[in-house]
């Protein structure tokens, strides 16, 4: 479990980064913050496929990592769309910073609730290998 748990402990640690990015009115702060949340963000991108492996079987494995990507890829683009409609609309940028960060911590929660997959056990067992 402990590739999940790296993910999980860098988007618990990113989430403050982009707290303090959205909270800051200097620009030394916010850089720092920003720093924070790039330098963590990357443990749970290293960790996805080892993640992946753990919990799907050989077969489903390159198109789960693609199904990721693709919804990866497409929250982004959505999200930052939203967020010029949002800067449109005159809504303060700490706002949606404070909205990321919140949703940086429920996607810990629930990648913490991922369960490895049994390897005695047939697909889609929920045992541990312990």
């Amino acid at each position: 479990n402990a590739r999940i748990l790296v993910a999980v402990i860098g988007l618990c640690i990113a989430a403050p980064g982009v707290l303090l990015a959205a909270s800051s009115s200097t620009l030394a702060p916010a850089i720092a913050g920003l720093m924070i949340y790039g330098l963590t963000r990357s443990f749970t991108d290293t960790n996805m496929m080892p993640i992946l492996c753990q919990v799907a079987v050989p077969r489903y494995r390159a198109t789960g990592f693609g199904v990721l990507n693709f919804f990866a890829m497409s929250v982004g683009g959505v999200t930052i769309y939203v967020g010029g409609l949002m800067r449109d609309a005159h809504v303060d940028v700490g706002h949606i910073f404070r909205f990321a960060a919140a949703g940086l911590i429920v996607c810990a929660v629930l990648l913490f609730f991922v369960r490895p997959v049994c390897a005695k056990c047939p697909p889609l067992c929920h045992h541990t290998n312990d």
